[in-house]
């Protein structure tokens, strides 16, 4: 097969599931790729052929010359040396085009995955799949630094039916905080090991209610996490996610009564800033939705009546400040003219 593909360059994809083809046939397959001078290769499917580390040590060095975008592996028997491999590929590939790849169903332990994670940090990956593999919590801790990268990309992280654990949960969760591409990531709640300590992180992540400026900085780009399973308040947290402007959602729905005090700092020079959120608040709720508009405007009122009621104290402290520079100033003022006199 692969001598016959030396001749069809401007092939976009390739099947080859299912075959045993094994090193041999990655060898053969990786030489017919480096002899395409113009290759249009965008999928590859290589999926339950028997392909060890060496295999895809020898295929690494042939998908560089092509355009590819999917890479499917999934059900070999890759580990540690096929992910370091596959990594330096991608880490020293600059035209690389690749958005899907996956490796379910193979022997990818932690190790595996953060060396993988190092080589997919400055890529176009959109969609990674590592379900039923040998990954726990350590190696999800080691995608921190990818999620948290400018170049991060990444849509969709499948990683089903592997045992992480509540480690594992705060290391995605610690992870994805400031993520801005990630809007599913896939496992079962019951294979998962994850008690209520690793669903806590995951709420935070979505919504961290310690203050308005945290929940305003929580993560309202995931669409999905785990499974229908999943807790209460992560699926509400969801479905915020899912609705026009979920940051204000979130803040209304977690800060029923909104402190003032933390901005009586700015005296004055907040209140109009305050008075433009509720006005944008009140264009972007609709009724029906999570918020009522009868609600916001009773916080609208609340928020400002607290704002007032705080205004007579920071008045009076603002005036006794004034008098007593004043007094100083006057007191300045007649030592110096009794200085003149006495001269």
């Amino acid at each position: 097969i692969a001598t016959a593909l030396r001749t069809y360059s401007q092939l976009e994809e390739l099947h080859l599931q299912h075959n045993n083809i094994g090193l041999m046939g990655c060898t053969a397959l990786a030489d017919t790729l480096r002899g395409w001078e113009a290759s249009n290769l965008k999928h590859l499917d290589l999926d339950g052929n028997g392909i060890d580390d060496q295999g895809l040590q020898t295929l690494a060095a042939g998908i560089t010359n092509t355009k590819l975008e999917e890479l499917h592996l999934q059900h070999n028997n890759i580990g540690l040396m096929g992910c370091t491999a596959l990594a330096d590929t991608l880490r020293g590939w600059e035209a690389s085009n690749l958005k899907h790849l996956d490796l379910d169903g193979n022997s990818i332990d932690d190790q595996g995955l953060q060396v993988l994670a190092a080589g997919v940090t400055n890529t176009k990956l959109e969609e990674l799949y590592l379900s039923d593999n040998l990954i726990t919590g350590a190696g999800l801790r080691s995608m921190s630094d990818y999620f948290q990268s400018e170049s991060c990309c990444l849509k969709t992280l499948n990683v089903l039916r592997n045992d992480f654990g509540d480690e594992g949960a705060v290391a995605l969760a610690d992870g994805l905080i400031g993520n801005k591409s990630l809007t599913s990531l896939c496992f079962h709640p019951h294979q998962s090991g994850i008690t209520r300590i690793g669903w806590a992180a995951f709420s935070r992540l979505l919504c961290d209610t310690s203050s308005i400026n945290s929940t305003y900085l929580s993560n309202h780009n995931i669409r999905t996490i785990g499974h229908n399973s999943s807790p209460l308040d992560i699926r509400q947290y969801l479905g915020l996610n899912g609705c026009p402007h979920p940051a204000i959602h979130k803040i209304l729905k977690s800060h029923p009564d909104i402190d003032m005090e933390p901005f009586f700092q700015w005296k004055l020079k907040l209140l109009p800033v305050v008075t433009s959120w509720f006005g944008s608040c009140r264009s972007r709720i609709y009724l029906g939705e999570s918020i009522h508009r009868q609600s916001l405007k009773n916080r609208e009122l609340s928020a400002f009546y607290k704002f007032v009621r705080g205004m007579p104290s920071l008045t009076v402290i603002s005036y006794w400040q004034q008098f007593v520079m004043n007094a100083q100033a006057e007191r300045r003022r007649i030592d110096d003219e009794r200085r003149r006199l006495e001269d």
